[in-house]
């Protein structure tokens, strides 16, 4: 059970699924643990083209150490770097959800070197270039950790609807099958949620995102009522090169499209072997 040492000393829980491919370090999103990647990682392990991937635990989640916050995303992007130090990797793709995404930006904006490709799913840059969600949607959100509806043995509809698309909430018994009993294992205290939450208003990346020259894969659900899709649109713009998919689905992509991930990833890999990063390239848009 590997532990790497993140700012402050704070001890960074992660693990490594498969040994061969290129690595890839998946972050989740706000309050939320490596184990919420659900079979994600053993399925890019044992895909076709196989990836070693590294599944850390943010600071305060999981088997991770709970420093008191508030957290600050340079502070969430430093344990990241960490990982890839103790894990002895130079360099890995960098795929995020999220909160995860955002720190993903910031991954390769303070550790440039560290990072061969990013996947950014269901995220923003941040103020100003957010646009946040409906206020009902805020409000729901933002009751999550004192509702206690996340440790519940079914997901009611108005929160599913929170991580679905629309179309896909009468079937959330079956996309989120795995989330209260991973919410009743490791639930998340208010102190974290409040912490991690604290680093989500600290992010503003868009005035530095030109800086990014690695390849960027860029995935947004079209009915995301958390980070509406419009937020991925503005990142695309941001970003030099990179690549928007608007697929269907809400904020948790891969609940409902459970191949995307390893899809946006063999797209980032193979921008990186054609090199096709161009810093005067508009973003390529492709629906699906």
């Amino acid at each position: 059970m590997p532990f790497a040492t993140g700012p402050r000393g704070a001890s960074i829980h992660y693990e490594v699924h498969g040994t061969a491919g290129p690595p890839v370090i998946l972050l989740q999103g706000l309050g939320l643990s490596s184990r919420f990647w659900f079979d994600v990682p053993e399925r890019l392990a044992g895909g076709r083209d196989p990836w070693r991937v590294v599944t850390p635990d943010h600071r305060g989640v999981g088997r991770s150490e709970r420093p008191r916050g508030p957290y600050s995303m340079e502070l969430l992007a430093d344990d990241v770097a960490a990982v890839l130090d103790h894990a002895r990797l130079d360099r890995a793709y960098v795929a995020g959800i999220s909160l995860g995404g955002m720190i993903a930006q910031h991954v390769a904006l303070r550790h440039p070197s560290r990072v061969a490709g990013l996947v950014l799913m269901a995220t923003t840059a941040g103020f100003p270039h957010v646009r946040p969600p409906g206020l009902l949607a805020l409000a729901r959100f933002l009751s999550l950790p004192l509702s206690g509806q996340l440790r519940r043995n079914d997901v009611d509809a108005s929160f599913a609807r929170l991580l679905l698309s629309k179309r896909d909430v009468p079937r959330a018994k079956e996309l989120l099958a795995g989330w209260p009993a991973a919410l009743r294992s490791e639930p998340t205290s208010l102190a974290v949620y409040l912490a991690h939450f604290a680093a989500v208003l600290g992010h503003s990346t868009g005035s530095r995102l030109g800086e990014i020259r690695c390849p960027t894969v860029i995935v947004a659900g079209d009915d995301d009522v958390l980070l509406p899709h419009h937020n991925s649109r503005l990142l695309a713009r941001l970003v030099p090169g990179a690549h928007l998919e608007i697929v269907p689905g809400g904020h948790i992509v891969p609940a409902g499209d459970p191949e995307c991930v390893g899809r946006a990833l063999d797209r980032a890999r193979k921008m990186a072997d054609d090199d096709v990063v161009d810093i005067d390239d508009a973003a390529t848009t492709a629906t699906g």
